[in-house]
C-alpha cells in the first residue's frame, strides 16, 4: 500500500514537473555575433532569476532583422549598430531600446604585424591578402563600407573590395581567416580582438575616428514579444552596473 502511494506521489511530481517545464517561458534574443559572449553571460543570470529559457539566435545584423521581420517571433534584438533600429523604424517592430555600450571598428592584422601594415591604404595594396565583410550582411561590413567612402570615396571602396581575396559574412569569419593565415588584414569590431581565442593571434591598428566613429549598441524590445516583462528586466540588467561590467570584460 505504501509502495503504491509512493509511486502515485512520484508520478504526480513528474507530471507536474513536466508541465512546469513546458510552461517555462522561452525568450528569443536576436544577437549580432560580436556581442554574443557578454549576452550569453547575462542570459544565464536572467534565466536563473526569472526561471526562464533564453534562446540566442546569432548572425549578421541585417540577416537577423530580416528573420525577425519575417517570422514575427522573438523578444529582443541587438544589432552591431543602432543604425539598424533607425533605418527600420518605419516597420514599427521595435517599441523600446536601451543603450549598453559602443562598438568601434579597427584594422586587424597578424600578431606582431609582420606585413608592416600602417593604415587603410593596405586594402588597395595587391601585396596584401585581405578579407572584408559583405557590406550587405553583417554590421561590420556596413561599417567597412562607410569607412572606405569617408576615407577616399567610392573609387577606393570599389578598389578595396576588388582587391580582397575573401568576402566574409560576420566578425567571426574575419577573425578565423586571420588566425588560419588565409589572409593578413581585415577591418573588424575592436572588442573581438581582446577575446582569449583571438588576442594571441591578432593585433589592432586604430582608424581615425573621423572615418570610424563609435557605434551605439542598443538592445531593442520587439513589438510582438510574448515575454515583455522578462525582456524588459534583461534590458535593465544590461544597462546596470553589473551588466556594464560584463560588457567591459569583453572589450566594449
Amino acid at each position: 500500500m505504501f509502495k503504491q502511494f509512493f509511486i502515485l506521489i512520484l508520478t504526480t511530481f513528474i507530471i507536474n514537473s513536466t508541465l512546469m517545464a513546458k510552461q517555462k517561458p522561452t525568450l528569443i534574443f536576436y544577437c549580432g555575433i560580436t556581442m554574443v559572449k557578454p549576452i550569453k553571460q547575462m542570459a544565464k543570470i536572467i534565466e536563473e532569476k526569472y526561471n526562464c529559457n533564453i534562446k540566442i539566435s546569432q548572425g549578421g545584423s541585417k540577416d537577423l532583422y530580416d528573420s525577425l521581420k519575417y517570422s514575427k517571433k522573438g523578444d529582443l534584438y541587438l544589432p552591431g549598430s543602432d543604425s539598424y533600429r533607425i533605418k527600420n523604424k518605419k516597420d514599427s517592430l521595435i517599441i523600446d531600446s536601451v543603450f549598453i555600450g559602443y562598438n568601434q571598428a579597427a584594422i586587424f592584422v597578424e600578431k606582431n604585424n609582420p606585413s608592416k601594415i600602417k593604415d587603410l591604404e593596405a586594402f588597395v595594396n595587391s601585396m596584401n591578402s585581405s578579407i572584408l565583410c559583405n557590406p550587405n550582411s553583417g554590421s561590420i561590413g556596413k561599417m567597412t563600407k562607410k569607412i572606405f567612402l569617408a576615407y577616399k570615396g567610392e573609387e577606393f571602396f570599389n578598389e578595396a573590395y576588388d582587391n580582397a581575396i575573401e568576402i566574409g559574412t560576420d566578425s567571426r569569419n574575419l577573425n578565423r581567416s586571420l588566425i588560419e593565415k588565409r589572409t593578413n588584414v581585415t577591418i573588424n569590431w575592436k572588442a573581438t580582438a581582446t577575446w582569449d581565442e583571438n588576442s594571441k593571434h591578432i593585433d589592432v591598428i586604430e582608424i581615425d575616428e573621423k572615418y570610424a566613429p563609435k557605434k551605439r549598441l542598443e538592445i531593442n524590445l520587439l513589438s510582438f514579444s510574448k515575454n515583455k516583462e522578462i525582456a524588459k528586466a534583461f534590458m535593465e540588467f544590461a544597462k546596470s552596473k553589473q551588466g556594464q561590467q560584463i560588457m567591459k570584460e569583453y572589450g566594449f
